[in-house]
């Protein structure tokens, strides 16, 4: 693996972390002292309603570069650029048919049944730009993901950050003018074009050879592509089952006040976890390499390092952040009102699950084992939805909250086994760093629920200061509890045979 490469893409991911942070701290604030609470929950379900859209990606680009990847490295450039080219044009005709399709919006009441404030044609207007926002962002991630084919994926990640930046300044000045929700859709559709335009040119003059040129695309391939993508498909789906649906279902069952207390603390959480998943996400390029060139021995390596890391920093950022909360709300948001205690700390411990998770899914994503996967996932949030829906009819957010920990708790243990499975015939899994930080994770959240509970009364230097010491005490137990030291002496090793080869 290369050291160089993922620090490369770590730094573009964090980047990215960078991108994210600044649209929640900067957009989330203006729309509710500009819109209201009512208002900024009519446009969060919005959103989370047409990500449905997203299930028609089927995983293609995902699939297609990552195998696109693995021909590459092992010598096989006709296969790449055969499939590139027939996915590109898979791509255009799904894009194409969705947005001729999706027209419907425009007769269907879509602001009655979902018991919405703004007009019908706005909110028709709305969706079906922000559908073509989705749809345009497929084609954006092809071009953008090609250029993980070249070892270069975090050439494609900083157009993605370019683009977010772009749309979110641009949004951050609609909605100082107050401009209608149609208009901020529409800003979105453009700056995905803008970029995914100027990102294609970038892969074109940097490697001409592996263009996709639709002229050589194999529309009777469709079949072996459709087939494995519909899988990472699935997966697709199980983010809108479980980040949208959700949404949909509270803003019809509880009203838009529950949708901005559940959505805001989910961003919160969300938001510190941004860095596990930059560095869980930074060593995809790395595992789909490795895996392509079968050398096991270093992609195990990878997987114990990596995972070392990512449990170390899981608790210290979801703690902090739990017992951070009240003070974020009030600095953030100026409304220390929307701050849930019992909220935050179901969704702390879901949060550090989910820390664990994305890290245990990277390896099977990225070498494209993704199938038993999908299946688990798209099935297991399926259920979750039968369930809370009764959940957040008797019990509100907090009911939807502790089917959701379930879940994630039980696909969690599951994946670990298909990560076994992986590497089944070079190396056996070491499962007692998950135990550890589960319990780590067990007495830290006890530890610290009282202090969550009562925080809302306590002044804010003292909120600060307590978050303060709960994270550093949880890096010092960490370090030496998850062995970091090896992670330590392994990246110096590799530093100092850098500067000796130099």
């Amino acid at each position: 693996m290369s050291v160089r490469r993922i620090v490369k893409t770590v730094s573009a991911t964090l980047g990215g972390t960078g991108v994210n942070l600044i649209n929640q701290l900067l957009l989330a604030p203006i729309f509710l002292h500009k819109y209201g609470v009512a208002s900024y929950g009519d446009w969060l379900t919005l959103t989370a309603t047409v990500n449905y859209l997203t299930t028609l990606n089927f995983g293609l680009h995902t699939y297609a570069n990552n195998q696109a990847t693995i021909h590459y490295n092992r010598g096989e450039l006709k296969e790449a650029r055969l499939l590139q080219a027939t996915t590109l044009l898979l791509i255009l005709a799904i894009v194409a048919g969705a947005a001729a399709i999706t027209t419907f919006v425009f007769f269907l009441p879509i602001n009655e049944w979902l018991r919405l404030s703004e007009s019908s044609f706005v909110v028709s207007a709305t969706l079906y730009l922000l559908g073509l926002q989705v749809l345009g962002r497929i084609l954006f991630g092809f071009f953008t993901g090609m250029f993980l084919v070249l070892g270069v994926a975090y050439r494609g990640t900083n157009w993605t950050n370019a683009q977010g930046l772009a749309a979110t300044f641009g949004s951050a000045a609609l909605l100082y003018a107050h401009v209608s929700f149609i208009w901020l859709a529409a800003l979105q559709c453009i700056t995905i074009a803008v970029f995914c335009l100027m990102a294609a040119i970038d892969f074109r003059i940097k490697a001409p050879h592996l263009f996709p040129r639709l002229r050589n695309a194999q529309p009777k391939s469709f079949k072996e592509i459709l087939r494995p993508s519909g899988y990472f498909g699935m997966l697709f789906t199980s983010n809108f089952l479980v980040y949208q649906l959700p949404v949909a279902l509270m803003q019809r069952i509880l009203g838009p006040t529950s949708v901005v207390v559940f959505s805001l603390s989910r961003t919160i959480y969300s938001m510190s976890r941004l860095c596990l998943i930059a560095m869980s996400w930074a060593i995809g390029p790395e595992i789909t390499e490795l895996y392509g060139k079968h050398e096991w021995k270093r992609l195990f390596r990878l997987y114990e390092l990596s995972e070392r890391v990512i449990f170390a920093l899981v608790p210290i950022t979801t703690i902090g952040t739990l017992l951070a909360t009240p003070l974020l709300m009030v600095i953030w948001l100026h409304k220390p009102g929307l701050y849930d205690p019992y909220v935050c700390l179901l969704m702390a411990l879901i949060s550090g699950v989910m820390g664990i998770k994305e890290h245990k899914n990277q390896f099977q994503v990225s070498s494209n084992e993704h199938t038993s996967l999908a299946k688990l996932m798209f099935w297991g949030y399926v259920v979750m939805i039968i369930l809370a829906i009764p959940g957040i009819h008797y019990y509100g957010v907090l009911g939807f909250l502790g089917i959701w920990l379930i879940t994630e708790v039980i696909q969690v243990l599951a994946i670990l086994r298909l990560n076994q499975q992986l590497f089944a015939s070079s190396s056996r899994l070491n499962f007692s760093p998950v135990y550890k930080l589960f319990a780590v994770m067990g007495i830290a959240t006890a530890s610290g629920a009282w202090f969550a509970a009562t925080a809302g009364q306590r002044p804010l230097p003292y909120v600060a200061l307590t978050a303060a010491i709960f994270a550093g005490t949880l890096a010092a137990i960490g370090y030496p509890l998850f062995g970091l030291a090896e992670v330590r002496t392994y990246l110096k090793g590799r530093t100092l045979l850098r500067s000796a080869q130099l």
